[in-house]
């Protein structure tokens, strides 16, 4: 049925193109394209790159492969090997699976809303992000409260990729050079120096910058003023290196794994593993961005569950392995990698922290796109959404509290953002949405209830309305499990994510 929904709607495309003209100065939907007909100011028209890249540098398939990989790549997979342990192999195993057909689904269910949200509005050549569906489903508020959303989960998911980078760089640099420059701005200016090997060489809760962090932000800030399609090569590179990881991970633990074997199947908090698999999956939020810039016949929906299923088996072998090497004595498997002075082990955590320095600047591209959204002014977005995260994270990257901010917005932001915004986007796009699509004479109750009934009868509505249901219900549960560990003491350290 839903394939069948599909091919009807795109049977529809080539006569809507061209008609498509007609209502582009009607729409209710801003159009963030360069190429906008009423000649709205771009950040390319001001020397800068285009935010939504060039028609023929589409990504293809294996570009959107690529991208959606990076995406999810990220400090959450050094955690696995600790989730694992504590909650079993077992569950851990079932609780990916589960994770991944989720965000499947929900990327899937994503894709069709904005395709049925185009034909309904007669915009098939737009870009739709994610705040222009808030605004079309939920008005003016609700675009305000998907930027907000969007922003605290993208900021939360860079900063602590920023934090894990600078702190490895500067590991890299010692294991280099010997020692590694800081620079300490209070009480006084003064330089320094580190021969520490740990992962947090200048320790913690330090008025200062590592050499680390300068080298990845001059990178990502580089990286993150230019487009997605512009960033193709980085994102090339970063996927190799995954591999080189992948590789020389398995390398360098496996012997520690046949002599430790230390998990159990089933362990004694099955619940830790879900907010860790949730985090390691924050794809969806990508997906509007990713769908406008890439080729139309590129097979979008098919690459995205590709990059999904191919990145839960590196999930569920690196937790696996992780957990019978390390067990639980660890949340970052890379700090014992990096203490056992092996090469491989280096080479591996290295290449991993080179691997995670070109995806930073999607996140800040993706902020950057959507603030522009709300805002309409290109060049304020770009600084709002590459400059600032970066100058946050120069001065509170080393605070302890500043780390237990990013875990909390993770916990509280990231999951909803990232499942139960879209679902129930794709929701009222498959229903109509009252005010916007009819039900003109009735009450607002029972346009909602009309709404509700339009969806459930609609095979895509009710898959949506099903699956936000369960999704959402774990996300509260994974919410109210870590403010009871919170409550009773527990450090941010057990805490989920």
């Amino acid at each position: 049925m839903k394939k069948a929904a599909s091919a009807g709607a795109i049977s529809l495309l080539t006569p809507l193109m061209a008609e498509e003209h007609k209502y582009s100065q009607s729409s209710r939907t801003y159009d963030p394209s360069p190429r906008m007909r009423s000649g709205r100011l771009s950040f390319a028209s001001l020397g800068g790159g285009s935010l939504y890249g060039d028609d023929k540098n589409k990504f293809t398939y294996m570009g959107i492969f690529i991208l959606c990989i990076n995406t999810m790549n990220g400090p959450g997979l050094l955690a696995l090997p600790k989730a694992f342990s504590e909650c079993g192999i077992i569950p851990g195993v079932f609780a990916m699976i589960a994770v991944a057909w989720v965000t499947q689904e929900t990327a899937s269910i994503l894709c069709d809303a904005i395709m049925t949200t185009q034909l309904r509005t007669h915009t098939v050549e737009r870009h739709w992000e994610f705040t222009d569906l808030a605004k079309e489903y939920f008005g003016s508020k609700g675009e305000s409260a998907s930027v907000l959303m969007l922003s605290l989960t993208l900021g939360a998911l860079a900063i602590a990729q920023i934090t894990i980078v600078a702190q490895a760089l500067d590991a890299m640099v010692i294991a280099a050079l010997g020692q590694v420059v800081g620079f300490r701005y209070y009480p006084e200016l003064e330089v320094v120096r580190t021969e520490s090997s740990s992962l947090q060489p200048f320790g913690v809760n330090q008025p200062m910058v590592s050499t680390g962090f300068i080298v990845a932000m001059v990178i990502c800030i580089v990286l993150g003023f230019m487009d997605l399609t512009s960033n193709k090569l980085p994102q090339y590179m970063s996927f190799f290196l995954l591999i080189m990881f992948s590789i020389c991970a398995t390398i360098h633990i496996s012997p520690v794994a046949a002599t430790q074997g230390s998990a159990s199947l089933v362990g004694m908090d099955p619940s830790s593993i879900i907010g860790v698999a949730v985090f390691n999956y924050s794809v969806i939020i990508a997906i509007p961005s990713l769908k406008a810039d890439s080729n139309p016949r590129a097979g979008f929906e098919n690459a995205v569950s590709m990059s999904v299923w191919t990145i839960s088996i590196l999930y569920i072998f690196i937790g696996v392995l992780g957990s019978q090497a390390y067990g639980s004595s660890t949340d970052n498997i890379m700090d014992p990698m990096l203490m056992s002075g092996l090469a491989m082990g280096r080479f591996a955590s290295f290449a991993f922290v080179w691997a995670l320095i070109p995806p930073l600047p999607i996140y800040t591209i993706l902020i950057s796109r959507n603030l522009e959204q709300v805002t309409r002014k290109p060049i304020f977005s770009k600084i709002m959404g590459v400059l600032v995260p970066w100058t946050l994270a120069l001065f509170l990257y080393m605070s302890e509290a500043f780390g237990v901010f990013v875990v909390w917005t993770s916990i509280l932001v990231l999951g909803f953002t990232n499942y139960t915004l879209p679902l129930t986007i794709a929701a009222r796009a498959f229903g109509g949405a009252p005010g916007r699509i009819g039900y003109e004479g009735i009450t607002a109750w029972e346009a909602w209830v009309e709404e509700l009934r339009s969806t459930w009868e609609d095979e895509i509505g009710r898959k949506a309305l099903l699956l936000n249901i369960g999704i959402t219900t774990v996300l509260i549960g994974v919410v109210i499990m870590n403010i009871r560990k919170a409550l009773c003491g527990i450090s941010t350290d057990d805490i989920i994510p």
